[in-house]
């Protein structure tokens, strides 16, 4: 196989960065309403589960066809996530800031809370860009694979959190973020959960 043949791994491979770049730009541009970043979201990872598969069809009709597949259900995710994680935190907040016998041991439950919180946030969006359920549905099973599946989870985790530290600490990645971060994390997390919802 030559280096000018067009089906080779280097073209593949540049077909799906790019792809990716333009993904991003795409979720970014249709995350400033900010009420829109949910559904957003679920539209990426209805076209990264599709590249993980090698199935991607046109970029721009399968993340349209997402977004408005997933813009009420996405949206209303959004608001969950966003509403209970202020609540974590302002609870983690008041106990870190308060003296008592009792802070370490709330601490502690909230903490867990917050990992649980942290692992549904992960697989809610690409179960709702995946399964067609009613929001409910969506949350628990986003629960329950998660914590069934915890080495994903893990894994999620810990890149999430690099990509976050690294776009507070270095430039470069700060100007890469925009670029490809959110994509670039959904396709790494649409070839784990590929696996994982075959068996659902």
């Amino acid at each position: 196989m030559g280096i000018f043949d067009f089906d080779n791994r280097f073209f593949r491979f540049t077909s799906k960065l790019l792809n990716l770049i333009i993904l991003n730009i795409l979720w970014v541009v249709f995350s400033i309403p900010i009420i829109t970043v949910g559904a957003a979201t679920a539209a990426v990872y209805y076209v990264t589960l599709k590249m993980a598969r090698d199935e991607e069809g046109y970029l721009f009709k399968d993340f349209f066809k997402g977004f408005k597949q997933n813009f009420r259900q996405g949206t209303v995710l959004e608001i969950i996530f966003l509403m209970s994680g202020f609540v974590l935190y302002g609870d983690i907040r008041y106990f870190l800031l308060h003296e008592s016998i009792y802070n370490y041991f709330f601490i502690a439950i909230f903490g867990a809370i917050t990992i649980v919180y942290i692992f549904a946030l992960i697989f809610a969006f690409p179960i709702a860009a995946r399964f067609k359920n009613k929001l409910l549905v969506t949350l628990k099973n986003a629960v329950i694979m998660s914590l069934k599946h915890v080495t994903a989870s893990i894994m999620m985790s810990i890149l999430l959190l690099l990509i976050l530290y690294g776009f507070y600490v270095s430039i470069p990645i700060m100007i890469l973020c925009p670029i490809i971060a959110m994509s670039g994390y959904a396709y790494i997390g649409s070839i784990l959960f590929r696996n994982i919802f075959d068996k659902y």
